[in-house]
């Protein structure tokens, strides 16, 4: 008798909630933090990924992989967060007078950059220049950043990438590339280094 295909498998021989936590909690975990760039609201997040889980477990059809899916659920619940961040962000902007904003990018400009000093050996260099690129990567608009986290930091590939954001190929294509162009654009000093 042939093996069961992963998509024949009845709903019954899925892993159990626990056992789904424990698989992929720090990943789905991670996956967000490196999204939005900010610790308690990825553990927030992360919660309410968790929860959905949970409740839709009973519904999931094994037409995808289960991580897959658990993946999509995370991405979806944050770019939705990342909207609405970004709707805040210019509500606040319009409540503020426009000599409010102007003293607050001034004093962002007037901020100087921390001096690296004297390089004490490469570690140091490379993870400044991780940091940059982390710095880079968090200020994309979300639409190039999921696809590149999703690829670079996660190592899913372009068909996992289309799965988890429910985009053709192309479209992962057609955010990647310009993503990457406006890394490389940011990074250009770093790079020249």
């Amino acid at each position: 008798v042939a093996p069961l295909h992963p998509d024949d498998r009845p709903a019954d021989d899925l892993p159990s909630f626990e056992t789904l936590y424990e698989r992929y909690g720090t990943r789905v975990l991670n996956v967000i933090h490196r999204m939005t760039g900010n610790q308690e609201v990825a553990r927030d997040l992360a919660q309410d990924v968790w929860v959905r889980v949970h409740g839709h477990l009973d519904r999931f059809e094994a037409r995808a992989d289960i991580f897959t899916w658990i993946y999509r659920i995370a991405v979806n619940l944050t770019l939705n967060h990342l909207k609405r961040e970004k709707r805040r962000r210019w509500v606040d902007l319009l409540d503020q007078s426009v000599g409010e904003v102007l003293s607050e990018e001034s004093e962002d400009l007037v901020t100087p950059p921390a001096s690296a000093g004297h390089r004490q050996d490469r570690a140091v260099e490379d993870a400044e220049r991780a940091q940059a690129l982390w710095n880079a990567v968090q200020s994309l608009d979300p639409k190039y950043r999921v696809p590149i986290v999703l690829f670079h930091y996660e190592d899913q590939s372009y068909q996992q990438i289309a799965d988890t954001m429910g985009l053709s190929m192309v479209a992962v294509q057609a955010r990647i590339f310009p993503g990457r162009k406006q890394l490389a654009k940011l990074l250009g000093p770093l790079l020249d280094q």
